[in-house]
């Protein structure tokens, strides 16, 4: 398995490029960081409920649908993201096992970034002194690999992400309140930023330790080339509004806290 490391992207390539490659049969570890503001949602949310698409399209934010599950989210440039596409043999068969297994080197890496940060099941990762959410993550099977993504939260604009919700101004405002209370990242906690590459580079050592990485690669033509055509179909307005039967009552800000909508 390689290590691709792509710097930052635009295009929506930091959430194609990942499904392209399992669908594809390569496996590995992507890091890339988003170039563009786009909002991505969750394999069985209900984007109708939720989200404001002409909000988005006035803020000039695109959307788009994941193959894999984990709540919709905002992703922005000062997102550090890794990906993980791995044979099924290399992860826990328990999801919450992988879960675990696969935060650890994100955890270290955090704690070398100078933040003791923890898993909160299922899908949060929080810093351990006030247990406000700092990354998110998703997994799902694509093909034949189980994959596994999430980011390193250098900065990141909840008041953006509240703006595109599809909610009443009262709401906003409880929403806005609470991700505030409830979130942070990087530069927040340690009043400092980091570059990409210094992120990458402890992903890399990290994971390296914990998964059979044979060293880096260059992504492959054919990969780019199919990224570019998942693009149109994973935000063409048939797949986003597709009725996926989930009734979106609450608002999950981490693991733990909600708000009802």
């Amino acid at each position: 398995m390689k290590v691709y490391v792509l710097g930052k992207v635009g295009d929506m390539l930091s959430t194609t490029l990942f499904h392209a490659m399992a669908k594809l049969g390569y496996a590995g570890l992507v890091l890339c960081e988003p170039e563009d503001s786009y909002i991505s949602l969750g394999y069985f949310d209900d984007a109708k409920q939720i989200i404001n698409f002409e909000r988005c399209k006035e803020l000039g934010l695109g959307i788009i649908r994941r193959e894999i599950g984990g709540g919709t989210v905002l992703l922005a440039p000062g997102q550090v993201f890794y990906q993980l596409i791995l044979p099924k043999s290399l992860v826990p068969f328990r999801v919450e096992d992988a879960y675990r297994k696969l935060s650890l080197p994100v955890i270290k890496t955090y704690r070398r970034l100078g933040l003791e940060v923890e898993y909160k099941p299922i899908n949060d990762l929080v810093v351990a002194k006030s247990q406000r959410k700092i990354s998110g993550q998703g997994a799902g099977d694509i093909g034949k690999f189980f994959v596994f993504v999430g980011n390193i939260l250098v900065r990141f604009d909840p008041d953006l992400m509240v703006e595109v919700l599809r909610l009443d101004e009262e709401k906003k405002r409880l929403v806005r309140e609470s991700m505030r209370e409830n979130i942070s990242w990087l530069e927040r906690e340690l009043n400092k930023s980091f570059s990409f590459q210094e992120v990458a580079s402890l992903l890399t050592e990290e994971f390296s330790k914990e998964l059979p990485f044979s060293g880096f690669s260059e992504v492959p033509a054919e990969a780019l080339g199919l990224a570019q055509r998942l693009k149109e179909e994973m935000t063409s307005l048939r797949v986003l509004t597709e009725d996926t039967g989930r009734v979106h009552s609450y608002l999950k800000i981490r693991e733990g806290i909600y708000v009802k909508l």
